[in-house]
């Protein structure tokens, strides 16, 4: 049965599907003749539009409304729609450029948090030449007010995503809240909430919010599995009683409503997750998508598999992904499994896992077989 909730995600996210034409894929350039121009404008970059009109002043963080999409505030912002690949590249916390949420943080120009807060100049001189190569070693006529660290990103890592899959064994010791001391429906930033613990919190834990978004049956034995989540907001809990606990809202990405769950977030959640090589070797299936409105799905799309830590999967393996037949006369019978994609996973459960598909040679579906290969990436 969908509920108010589900409903609202689901329309969120068709409305952000359908804003997307079909013709803007991921790494295509723009046709030449819609190539803006730069321009200068208050210091920063300005992308003008082919009649020349400024664009409306962005600042460095734009906070993400409902209905927004990259598409669109590419358009709104820099006059070009085409620039939403480059936008997309200075947000690495976005996995997906299809999804993007009301709260969520874009930034519209590239930066380094780790640059040092201020550089000046030791003194004022004239650099040097040494136009003979004598190797002199000159003072520095530049310094920093504190260190610089400088890191690297590993290779197709993947920030995790604010999905989840909860086991139902989970959700037995999982709050619910209760109640709001705000006058609203819909909850927000810095709003008390009451929560029902079946095991007790601790005072100044930050716990995640999650909501439901669909049950998964198992596709092969159809058998009830597990739920898929979506992390909606952050709470920290104020004060703790036998009967009712007192938390803060002290983040939130969607509005929060009462019923959500309340639990300790994923593991690896807003971590990077690297490849790393499986010790362990297991089959399954894709369970389920996260992609409510897609039949089928594709690269950089969430899948969930029905083995986990029990089987020996870790955050980082990579599971291949296998389909049998004739793709032309649909003849199944006798023929071997091929491989058709791969799928990296982002977060770990007992026996489920979320993972982001990192490759597909087609659509993929609910149901295809998965296969962890021992010592492979």
């Amino acid at each position: 049965m969908t509920t108010k909730s589900d409903r609202w995600f689901l329309s969120g996210f068709l409305a952000m599907a359908i804003s997307l034409p079909a013709t803007a894929q991921e790494g295509e350039d723009p046709p030449e003749a819609e190539q803006p121009v730069e321009q200068t404008q208050g210091g920063k970059k300005a992308l003008p539009g082919a009649q020349g009109e400024a664009p409306p002043q962005v600042t460095e963080i734009h906070q993400v409304n409902q209905g927004d999409t990259l598409w669109d505030l590419c358009t709104k912002y820099l006059n070009s729609p085409w620039y939403w690949p480059k936008i997309w590249s200075y947000n690495p916390q976005i996995t997906n450029p299809h999804w993007i949420f009301p709260g969520n943080e874009l930034r519209f120009y590239p930066s380094d948090e780790n640059l040092p807060t201020n550089v000046e100049a030791s003194r004022m001189i004239e650099a040097p030449h040494d136009d003979e190569g004598s190797g002199k070693v000159y003072e520095d006529v530049v310094s920093a007010t504190r260190s610089i660290k400088v890191g690297q990103i590993s290779k197709n890592s993947f920030t995790s995503v604010d999905v989840a899959f909860v086991d139902p064994a989970d959700r037995k010791f999982a709050g619910q809240i209760d109640g709001s001391f705000a006058e609203a429906f819909m909850l927000s930033l810095g709003d008390k909430l009451y929560i029902r613990f079946k095991e007790p919190a601790r005072p100044g834990e930050r716990l995640a919010i999650y909501r439901t978004v669909k049950e998964i049956e198992h596709p092969i034995t159809g058998e009830p599995y597990g739920v898929v989540t979506e992390i909606v907001g952050e709470v920290r809990i104020l004060e703790v009683s036998q009967k009712i606990t007192s938390g803060i809202v002290e983040r939130a990405y969607k509005p929060i409503e009462r019923g959500d769950w309340v639990a300790p977030p994923p593991e690896s959640w807003r971590s990077r997750v690297a490849p790393v090589p499986a010790t362990a070797s297991a089959k399954g299936y894709i369970i389920e998508t996260m992609e409510a409105a897609k039949a089928a799905v594709g690269e950089h799309d969430v899948v969930f598999i029905d083995r986990g830590r029990a089987q020996g999967v870790q955050a980082g393996n990579v599971f291949t992904i296998l389909r049998r037949g004739d793709r032309f006369t649909e003849e199944v019978e006798g023929l071997p499994l091929e491989d058709v994609g791969k799928a990296m996973v982002i977060d770990v459960r007992e026996n489920a896992s979320t993972a982001v598909v990192i490759r597909a040679l087609f659509e993929l579906a609910v149901g295809d077989k998965v296969e962890l290969r021992s010592g492979a990436l």
